[in-house]
This record gives C-alpha cells, sequence and structure tokens, in this order.
C-alpha cells in the first residue's frame, strides 16, 4: 500500500497561523473596541459623545472641542470564560496498527471530551493627549491603544489540540491626529459644530502561538512499533505596518449630534498589512522524534526556522447620532462596520522552504480558505450627570460575526454577541475618572471540516458548541492641564 503522510502533517502547520487573526474579547472578528471607560459603560456608543481625548480614537473631529491641554491614561481588564461541550462521537475513521502488530481501522475523536480554555486575563492599555490651539482654529493629539488582539490558552490535550493550544497577539497603534473647527473658521460657532480631522497610524504587532502536531502515521508506517507520536510548533513573531483615519464631527448645540471615523491602510480593500515573522521552533514527544526520523524521507521538521505570515486588518468605520435635547442627559446610537472581506485566506511561508534544507514544508505555503465577510456592530447607550460631577451610564449592543460556518474554528468560535453594559466615575474641576463594566455572551456551533486529517493523520475537527462569558472592566483618568 502507498501511504503519502506528509501532506496532512504539513497542512495543519498552516492552522497555527489561521490563530492570528483570532479574538476573545467583544467586537466583531478580531477587532478589540474597550479603549475608554466611559465608552464602554455605553456599550461603545461613542462616534458622536466621546467628549474627552478618547475622542482621538473613536471620532478625532470632536478633539477640537476640548479645550487647553488635556491626558488621559487608562487600562481594560478583560476576563474571558470558555467552554466546550462536545458533539459527540464521529463516523470517522483513520487506519492504525496496534502495538500487537494489528493494523486496521479506529474511530477518530472529532469532538468527545468537553472542557474549559484556560483562565488567563488581558489587559489593554489606552493612552490619549490633546492640545487645541484655539487661535489657529486647530487641534492636535495623540493615541496609543491595542485595538486587534486576543488570547486563548487550551488544555494541551483537548479536542482540537492540533488546530490550537495557545495564542496570544498584540497590537499598538501609534496614532496622532489633527482636527480643523470648520464652524470656527467660518464664523458659524454660535448655531453649528463642524469639524474634520485626520491622522496617521504606525502599528507594531507581536504574536506568540503554539499547536500539536499529528503524527500518528507513524503508527501504521511502524507497524505499531510507535504509538501516541506528536510533535509541536511554537512561533514568537512580529511585525509593522501604517495606516490613516478620517473623521467628521457636526453637532447642532442642545439638539443633535453626529459623528462618522473611518481607519484603514494601504493594502487592498482599505485594509493594513501586517506581515508577521518570526522564529518557529519544532519539538516532540519521545514518540514523536521517532516518527520524525521514520517520516524523514518525506518531510524534514527543522528545530528552528523562520516563519512568516501576512494579515489584513479590516477597514471599519463607526458613525453615530446623539441627542442632546434634556440638560445633563445624552442618548447615543451607534451603527459600527468591518469590513473583514480584507480576510479571505492565509498563506504560510518558512524560510527553510525556500532554501531548500526542509523538504516537504513547502507544501504548507498552500493558501487557506477562510471568507470572512463584514461585522457589524449596534450599540445603545445613555448618560445622565447628576449634580454636574457623577455620569451614570447604560448601554447595550449587539455584534454580528464575520467568520461563514464552514470556515469557524476553535480559534475564534464566533457568534452573535450580546452585551450589557453600565458605568459611572467622578468629574472635578481639573481632572475626571471614570470605571466601566460590560458583560458580553456569545455561542458557536462548529460542525464542520476544519482540522479534519486523513486516514492517516487524522487530527480532529473538536466539533461542538463553543460558550463564551466575557467581562469587561476599563478604568480611565483624565487631567486637564
Amino acid at each position: 500500500m502507498r501511504v503519502k503522510p506528509a501532506g496532512r502533517i504539513v497542512c495543519c502547520l498552516s492552522f497555527l497561523f489561521a490563530l492570528l487573526a483570532a479574538s476573545r474579547v467583544r467586537a466583531g472578528g478580531f477587532l478589540l473596541y474597550e479603549h475608554n471607560a466611559s465608552v464602554t459603560g455605553m456599550a461603545g456608543a461613542s462616534a458622536s459623545t466621546a467628549e474627552d481625548p478618547s475622542a482621538v480614537y473613536f471620532n478625532p473631529a470632536v478633539i477640537s472641542r476640548l479645550e487647553g491641554l488635556q491626558l488621559q491614561l487608562g487600562v481594560t481588564g478583560i476576563l474571558p470564560y470558555i467552554s466546550y461541550e462536545a458533539a459527540g462521537e464521529s463516523d470517522r475513521t483513520y487506519l492504525t496498527c496496534t502495538p500487537e502488530g494489528h493494523c486496521g481501522l479506529e474511530p477518530v475523536n472529532d469532538g468527545e471530551h468537553s472542557t474549559d480554555a484556560k483562565l488567563k486575563g488581558f489587559n489593554p492599555i489606552h493612552l490619549y493627549a490633546t492640545y487645541n490651539l484655539s487661535d489657529w482654529g486647530i487641534a492636535i493629539g495623540y493615541g496609543l491603544n491595542n485595538p486587534f488582539g486576543l488570547g486563548t490558552y487550551w488544555p494541551g490535550e483537548w479536542d482540537g489540540r492540533f488546530i490550537s493550544n495557545e495564542i496570544e497577539i498584540q497590537t499598538f497603534f501609534n496614532n496622532p491626529v489633527v482636527a480643523v473647527d470648520l464652524a470656527r473658521l467660518l464664523g458659524l460657532r454660535e448655531t453649528l459644530e463642524l469639524s474634520l480631522a485626520a491622522g496617521y497610524t504606525f502599528v507594531y504587532g507581536t504574536a506568540h502561538l503554539a499547536k500539536r502536531l499529528d503524527l500518528r502515521a507513524a503508527e501504521l508506517l511502524s507497524r505499531g512499533e510507535i504509538q501516541d507520536s506528536w510533535g509541536e510548533m511554537v512561533m514568537d513573531g512580529s511585525a509593522t505596518s501604517h495606516g490613516w483615519n478620517l473623521a467628521l464631527h457636526a453637532a447642532w448645540p442642545g439638539q443633535l449630534a453626529f459623528g462618522l471615523s473611518v481607519r484603514g491602510g494601504f493594502a487592498e480593500r482599505g485594509a493594513i498589512r501586517m506581515p508577521f515573522e518570526g522564529e518557529a521552533r519544532f519539538s516532540f514527544n519521545p514518540a514523536g522524534a521517532k516518527a520524525r526520523s521514520l517520516l524523514d524521507s518525506q518531510i524534514t521538521f527543522p528545530d528552528t526556522t523562520r516563519g512568516k505570515v501576512t494579515i489584513d486588518l479590516p477597514l471599519h468605520m463607526n458613525m453615530g447620532l446623539a441627542w442632546t435635547g434634556v440638560e445633563s442627559l445624552t442618548v447615543a446610537v451607534d451603527f459600527y462596520v468591518a469590513f473583514f472581506q480584507s480576510y479571505d485566506e492565509l498563506a504560510l511561508r518558512f524560510l527553510c522552504s525556500q532554501q531548500g534544507s526542509c523538504p516537504g514544508l513547502a507544501d504548507a505555503a498552500a493558501p487557506i480558505d477562510k471568507r470572512w465577510h463584514e461585522s457589524w456592530q449596534l450599540s445603545i447607550g445613555a448618560e445622565y450627570v447628576l449634580f454636574d460631577c457623577l455620569p451614570l451610564r447604560l448601554g447595550y449592543g449587539t455584534v454580528s460575526s464575520p467568520m461563514p460556518a464552514e470556515t469557524l474554528d476553535p480559534s475564534l468560535p464566533d457568534g452573535q454577541r450580546q452585551l450589557v453594559a453600565f458605568g459611572t466615575g467622578y468629574r472635578g474641576s481639573w481632572w475626571r475618572f471614570d470605571i466601566g463594566y460590560m458583560l458580553a455572551l456569545w455561542e458557536a456551533r462548529k460542525d464542520n471540516q476544519v482540522g479534519v486529517g486523513d486516514e492517516l493523520n487524522p487530527e480532529g475537527a473538536a466539533n461542538g458548541t463553543y460558550t463564551t462569558r466575557s467581562h469587561i472592566l476599563a478604568g480611565s483618568f483624565t487631567a486637564r492641564l
């Protein structure tokens, strides 16, 4: 019998890098939107209402309304609880041999052991500064935050270990902006507020990823002498890129406010292209080391090599309306959309394959089909300020998933998300402190071929129901100097 185990072994490596585009937090896909406590307390309703330095991110045109020099520093704590309920026995089988040398078909575990992801918290930061050059009718600002990021840690022996075990990704967006107060320049400030803004973004990102490699083909090839063979791949990499943002703000004082903010890059479809590159390290259990030697004629695993994969962060936009017709009360509605069509496939390259020193790994360069679509979010938030110093906030939102059912995987078992939020704070004469909490809930059902191997290296689909409950607590301190 002729067997070709190398192809599936190599293809499973590519799924490691698919994890680069995943998230365990709130916004659809792999975008984070928790970059200010007051906005978190209103479930993200912010495009027309962010009247503190966080406007640098949510709508930089608003900074033309901020007086003098203002600074804001904050952090968001995110604690996701992720559970996996296995679907049950699969009808798939793979060809193997027992230690006694008896060969035949054995059932594949495509989802039999329910478990929970490891509990691990994350803390994206936000830092903003604004300065209003009122005599010139312009304002400048700077923002530093983490709009894209994630972290997921599954137990080492769980059903989906050949798809994903560990992932943690951070992106740092450095964003200087300039806003022009058109209403002031046109002499309309008494009846209308109107401003435009534009900015440049420098992006730096890091990634840590780990997964198991299925080497059970060695059970058949060794006639049962090798059992339970597997390897592990770990990669730590980084990337840099550039982007832009534009914004518009208009308001009729005491009545309505409108905001529009757009962020993107210079790649196709307005995406920010992130060429992640770093060291990929391969290790093996004792049986896996024997399998590595046995399979060396078909595929060569290096101890280390450079790996590279390019991820396109999507063009996204947020627009909102706010009603301010009652003193001290603001009611806002926001609609957000991210154009994840830029994430249609994933392609991986190994340096050793280009050099010809690891035959067989070159097959991993074949693109992986993703075919994501847009994700939208609708948020409604309200703020009422008591005694001119004590804001009370409530919010609700719902977020759609950009991931088609046929490409959903355990690194991002995304579903329709429901958001409930509240917050408060205190406003002093030159300072303010805000705190916001949000609960995000969603569920996803995986019933597809992602993670499915072949009759020799069966891997495991980890099909079942994934439920996520994410607690999000943000704090922001603002000073006017």
